[in-house]
C-alpha cells in the first residue's frame, strides 16, 4: 500500500501546488484521479469544453494549434508542470489540443473535486495558474518582440541580397546594354498603355491605335471570326470588331500583339505570355472586386509583369554559356527599367519593380502609391499558381493576410477566399476570355474537383475505419 509520504511526493514539486502545506497535499492527493496514459492519446481538443485541471507526475504532453488550416505544434509541457485554466467556475473553450507524448501519470481534478478541496487550497492553485500565465504572456512578448529584430534584420539582408537596388541596376553598363539590343514596344501599344492614365478611354481611341498595324487589325479580325462566337456573318471591319468584342478584350489583344512584336515566337516565351495573359485576367477581376483601384491597369500589370523574364530567356538563348550568371539577374528590376525605357506610366513599371516584396515584407515596405497594385498582382499570382496545381501549403507566406486586408477582401484563409470568391467569378466569365485561358480554366475546374472528391472519400474511409 502507498504511504501519505509516497503520495504527497509524488505531486510535491509542482509548480501548480507550489506554496501548499503537506497536510495539504495529503488532501490533494486524497482527492485527485491518477491515471495513466500511452503516447498518442487525446486529454483534450482544442475548442472543446474543459474545466479540468491536469497534473503531470510523470511524462509529457504536446500542445498543438490549428493555424492557416494546419495542426502546428506550440509547446511541451513535462511533468513537475501542469495543464488548467483559472476559470473554473465557467464553461470555457480549449485553445490548445493537448496529446500525450510519452507514457505519462497524469493527476486529474475536475471541477467538482475542485470544489470538494478547502478554498485555501483552491486560492493557492489558482494563483499558481494565475502565475503561470502572466509567465507565459511575459515569455510570449519576448519572443514576438525578438522575432521584430530577427525580422528586421532577415529583411535587409533579403534586400541586400534578394531584392537588389533599382539605382544600381539602371547605373550598370551592362544592364543599359542589354536593355539597349530589346526591340522598342510598337508605338499603338506604347500610346494605348499611355491612354490608362486618363479617366475615360473610348473605344474610338482604341480602334484608332489598331489601325496603326496591320498585323494587328488581322489579329482582332481573326479574334471576331474564330469558331468560339460562331457568327453567321464575317465581320472585316475592326470598328464593328472593337464594339463587339468590347474594351478589356481587344485592349488585352493590342498589348499582347505588342509584347509578343518584341521576343521571339518560340514554345518557352509562348508559355511566359501565357502565364501573363492569365494572371492578367485575374488581376483584373480581382480590381473589380476589390473596388479600389483601376481594373484595366492592373490587367496592364499582369500582361506586362513577366518581360523581366522574357530578356532572360532572350539573354540565355544568346549566351548559353553564361547561363548561371545570367539565372542571376533580378526580372522585376530588368522588367521595370525596361518598361521605363518604353515610357510606360510609371504606376505600372514601378508595381512591376516592386512584384517581388510580398514574398519578403508586409505592405509597409512598399511605397503607398504602388501598395495596392502590388496586393492584387500578388493574390492574383497566388490564384494562378494555385490553379496550375501548385500545393496550399508552397504558396502561403508571413504577410499575406496582410495583404487580403489592405484591399478589403474578406478576412479569411487564402484557399477559402479563392474557391468562395474569386473562382467563381473567373468560371462566370470565362467565355470572354481567349481560348487558351478558357481551356486552362477548365482543365483547372476539373483538377480541383477532383482533389476535393478525393479529399471527401478519404474522410468517409477515415469515419469507417
Amino acid at each position: 500500500m502507498t504511504s501519505n509520504y509516497d503520495k504527497k511526493s509524488d505531486i510535491s514539486d509542482n509548480k501548480l501546488l507550489k506554496g501548499l502545506s503537506n497536510e495539504e497535499f495529503f488532501e490533494l492527493s486524497a482527492i485527485g484521479k491518477k491515471k495513466q496514459y500511452n503516447p498518442g492519446e487525446i486529454l483534450f481538443r482544442e475548442g472543446e469544453p474543459d474545466q479540468t485541471l491536469f497534473l503531470i507526475l510523470q511524462g509529457s504532453i504536446k500542445l498543438m494549434r490549428v493555424l492557416h488550416g494546419h495542426e502546428t505544434d506550440i509547446e511541451t509541457i513535462r511533468e513537475d508542470d501542469g495543464l488548467g485554466d483559472t476559470a473554473f467556475t465557467r464553461d470555457s473553450l480549449r485553445t490548445v489540443s493537448a496529446i500525450v507524448q510519452t507514457p505519462s501519470t497524469i493527476m486529474i481534478i475536475d471541477k467538482l473535486r475542485m470544489d470538494m478541496l478547502a478554498p485555501k487550497i483552491q486560492l493557492c492553485i489558482y494563483k499558481n495558474l494565475n502565475k503561470k500565465a502572466s509567465e507565459s504572456i511575459d515569455s510570449l512578448i519576448y519572443q514576438d518582440t525578438k522575432l521584430v529584430n530577427n525580422n528586421k534584420y532577415l529583411g535587409s539582408k533579403v534586400r541586400t541580397l534578394a531584392i537588389p537596388e533599382i539605382d544600381k541596376y539602371a547605373q550598370s553598363e551592362l544592364i543599359q546594354n542589354i536593355l539597349k539590343n530589346i526591340p522598342s514596344l510598337p508605338m499603338y501599344a506604347s500610346n494605348l498603355v499611355m491612354l490608362l492614365q486618363e479617366e475615360n478611354v473610348s473605344t474610338q481611341e482604341i480602334v484608332e491605335q489598331a489601325k496603326l498595324d496591320p498585323s494587328l487589325v488581322g489579329v482582332i479580325l481573326k479574334a471576331i471570326n474564330s469558331a468560339y462566337y460562331s457568327l453567321k456573318f464575317k465581320v472585316s471591319d475592326v470598328q464593328h470588331a472593337v464594339t463587339y468584342l468590347g474594351f478589356n478584350q481587344v485592349y488585352q489583344l493590342v498589348i499582347d500583339h505588342g509584347v509578343k512584336s518584341t521576343m521571339p515566337d518560340t514554345a518557352e516565351f509562348q508559355e511566359l505570355q501565357f502565364h501573363s495573359n492569365t494572371v492578367s485576367i485575374i488581376s483584373f477581376e480581382l480590381a473589380k472586386l476589390s473596388k479600389i483601384q483601376k481594373p484595366v491597369i492592373l490587367g496592364t500589370i499582369g500582361l506586362l509583369h513577366d518581360i523581366g523574364n522574357s530578356v532572360i530567356f532572350l539573354l540565355k538563348r544568346q549566351h548559353q554559356n553564361l547561363s548561371t550568371l545570367i539565372n542571376m539577374l533580378n526580372y522585376a528590376c530588368i522588367g521595370s527599367l525596361l518598361l521605363k525605357k518604353w515610357n510606360v506610366p510609371d504606376t505600372v513599371y514601378k508595381s512591376i519593380e516592386y512584384q517581388c516584396f510580398p514574398e519578403f515584407f508586409p505592405p509597409t515596405e512598399v511605397p503607398e502609391e504602388y501598395r495596392e497594385n502590388v496586393a492584387i498582382f500578388y493574390i492574383a499570382h497566388l490564384c494562378y499558381e494555385y490553379l496550375n496545381g501548385k500545393d496550399e501549403k508552397e504558396l502561403l507566406s508571413p504577410f499575406l493576410d496582410e495583404y487580403i486586408k489592405l484591399l478589403n477582401l474578406p478576412e479569411i484563409p487564402f484557399l477559402q477566399l479563392f474557391k468562395g470568391h474569386i473562382l467563381p467569378i473567373l468560371y462566370k466569365k470565362s467565355n470572354s476570355y481567349p481560348e487558351n485561358v478558357r481551356k486552362f480554366l477548365m482543365e483547372s475546374e476539373t483538377t480541383i474537383a477532383e482533389a476535393k472528391s478525393t479529399s471527401v472519400e478519404n474522410i468517409n474511409i477515415g469515419k469507417i475505419i
